[in-house]
């Protein structure tokens, strides 16, 4: 099974960008070939998609690249460094890249994953609306996700 994957805190603006790509792709009955999963902004549960029977795992967030509010990269988890710092990890902080480096360490079958990293232009806790360069966006979003996940 391949999965595209949404993190991000409802309550937090455009840190919520993955989970509005979810929510956009069940609302327009876009999951075919694959499932569509919004794991909120827990990064832990992560750890259930790593095994035998995952083909291939996208991650959609907001990641802070230092681009232009609104642009978006895709990167595998080797391409990059997290720079997030951490008090430990917990299901209210998260890092999707240290839960996959944790759970490789604990022997985890590690799949193929990318994160889709978009760059947000707020992050304020108690807005509950994507900013609006984000949100007109979320089309153009799901859709380079699902193509790059259906090619990975």
């Amino acid at each position: 099974m391949r999965y595209l994957v949404g993190l991000g805190n409802f309550t937090a603006g455009d840190d919520a960008v993955g989970v509005h790509v979810i929510d956009h792709v069940w609302a327009h009955g876009l999951d075919r070939g694959f499932s569509a999963i919004d794991l909120g902004a827990n990064a832990m549960n992560l750890v259930s998609y790593l095994n035998e029977e995952t083909e291939a795992l996208l991650v959609v967030d907001a990641t802070q690249l230092g681009r232009e509010p609104g642009e978006y990269v895709i990167f595998t988890p080797d391409q990059v460094e997290t720079q997030k710092e951490l008090a430990g990890i917990s299901t209210h902080e998260g890092d999707a890249l240290k839960v996959v480096e944790m759970a490789a360490g604990a022997g985890y079958t590690i799949p193929p994953i990318a994160v889709m990293g978009i760059e947000p232009l707020a992050m304020a806790c108690g807005t509950l609306e994507l900013s609006e360069r984000l949100a007109e966006r979320v089309p153009e979003y799901t859709q380079a996700a699902i193509d790059y996940l259906l090619k990975m």
